[in-house]
């Protein structure tokens, strides 16, 4: 049926792109999953670095649980490192037994279920997009709104988290993994010959008893991943602040505490955004002039670099905006909705949209 919910094998290729127009992706995937990472001014459809979202019960750390359905059978088997024990991912941590996937443009909705635990789980991604309003719909921001149901007959502690490794790293010891309102920034920095490797991306909430760690475990292997899950499994909610010295940190966990009743619900709105103002794309001949500022100029520059001093006020914009920008574009997806053409026109219409758009 057409505009329904995909579940089982039809959801192991779903990636529902969200961002801006020109301004980058980060797809949510029909598991639950985000990948195809796109924040630096050119498609990466491979790439996948380990960010994932997890829910922690207080007194029952076997209930731990990534906010995901099962990981698909392609990803285990001939993905780089899968024969090596996929290191990197965050495929070997528990998740829900169960997902379905449906999309509303521009919004995606994950449904989790698992059996085994008191609570299920639905995340709605968005991002802004209203037609006639190009700025808006063009900002390098994501949303991921998770809702948690308490189907028990008792209340329920837990503790939200949103997890993620340092990918805006360029390899070199000069990064950074740092605490800022209401969350956690990553930020990957330049040389004076590249300086398009410069980047940033933040994950905030609103809830003032959120808590950062910015300072994962410096070690080999799994160990940082490893210490982060341990954190997870046992409802964990503290600060841990900014390294100060020696190596950078790996990664950082923004930590949400929250109740739930017996039949309550619960949600948890994670506001996303990247920043990447510099870039080595250009079209045409090469600069007559061998001088580096006429060089830099005749790079691409993206929209929102001119618009937004860095990812700080960027931030902060997609915070203050964020329930007014939701509104018109919950108000554009029911009336696009809202419509006598046939359901297969409405879906190949709305497909070809969320391309367009991100």
């Amino acid at each position: 049926r057409y505009n329904s919910d995909y579940q089982g094998e039809r959801l192991n290729r779903i990636a529902f792109p969200m961002g801006g127009m020109g301004a980058g992706m980060i797809c949510l995937e029909g598991t639950g999953a985000l990948s195809h990472f796109s924040l630096r001014n050119k498609p990466e459809v491979f790439n996948a670095p380990c960010v994932f979202a997890a829910v922690g019960i207080k007194g029952l750390p076997e209930a731990a649980r990534v906010l995901e359905g099962p990981v698909p059978g392609w990803k285990l088997f001939g993905t780089p490192d899968s024969g090596n024990g996929a290191g990197g991912t965050s495929y070997g941590l528990p998740r829900f037994a169960g997902a379905t996937f449906r999309t509303r443009f521009p919004f995606a909705v994950v449904n989790l279920k698992d059996s085994r635990i008191p609570l299920q789980a639905e995340i709605t991604g968005w991002s802004p997009f209203e037609p006639g309003d190009a700025d808006n719909a063009s900002l390098p921001v994501a949303a991921l709104e998770y809702r948690f149901t308490n189907r028990s007959e008792t209340a329920v502690e837990a503790v939200f988290s949103f997890n993620a490794k340092n990918f805006m790293a360029p390899g070199r010891d000069d990064q950074a993994v740092r605490s800022i309102p209401g969350g956690f920034l990553l930020r990957g920095s330049n040389t004076k010959e590249r300086p398009w490797e410069a980047g940033a991306f933040s994950a905030t909430v609103s809830e003032p008893e959120a808590k950062v760690n910015a300072a994962w475990f410096r070690g080999g292997w799994w160990d940082a991943l490893t210490v982060a899950w341990n954190d997870i499994a046992n409802a964990a909610c503290f600060e841990r602040p900014d390294i100060a010295e020696g190596p950078p940190s790996p990664g950082a966990s923004l930590f949400v505490p929250f109740a739930v009743a017996p039949r309550e619900s619960k949600t948890i709105t994670l506001r996303l955004a990247w920043f990447a103002g510099k870039t080595n794309q250009r079209s045409g001949k090469d600069p007559s002039e061998n001088d580096a500022n006429v060089i830099a100029a005749s790079y691409y520059q993206p929209w929102y670099a001119g618009r937004f001093g860095g990812i700080e006020e960027l931030t902060s914009h997609w915070r203050d905006h964020y329930a007014e920008l939701r509104e018109k574009t919950r108000r554009f997806s029911d009336c696009f909705y809202d419509s006598t053409l046939p359901p297969e026109v409405v879906e190949a219409v709305a497909a070809n949209l969320t391309i367009l758009k991100s």
